[in-house]
């Protein structure tokens, strides 16, 4: 009989296989090279090959004081999840130069006064 993908005995045996397969080794090399880049590491070894000088030394221990300064001050910014997002309708209707939503007529089809919320067929089969 078949097994649906949340059993234990195959989630224990896809746990093992994720960590000894040549899959993991990519995979961990892969995070580390795209957090580098997102770190902007990538950058500076770029740069540092290039312009190799005298006195690079008193210049690295200035730029780490300066690194670890400025992640001290900057607190991330907090994205916000609670404001309603605008929907490819409402974009359309914006670019255009219309409202975003039409304004409400105050009645429907029927005659009956309108609401912004569950109008039209009921969702519950009866």
């Amino acid at each position: 009989m078949a097994k649906s993908l949340r059993s234990k005995v195959k989630n224990a045996a896809r746990r093992k296989r994720r960590t000894q397969t040549h899959y993991a080794v990519a995979g961990a090399e892969r995070v580390q090279r795209i957090s580098d880049k997102l770190l902007g590491k990538g950058k500076e070894k770029a740069d540092g090959d290039a312009a190799e000088g005298e006195g690079d030394e008193v210049e690295g221990a200035n730029e780490e004081q300066v690194d670890g300064d400025a992640t001290m001050e900057e607190a991330p910014k907090k994205v916000s999840t609670s404001a309603p997002r605008d929907s490819r309708r409402e974009s359309w209707r914006l670019s255009k130069g219309m409202s975003a939503r039409p304004k409400s007529r105050g009645q429907n089809s029927l005659g009956q006064s309108s609401g912004r919320r569950n109008a039209g067929r009921p969702k519950r089969r009866r």
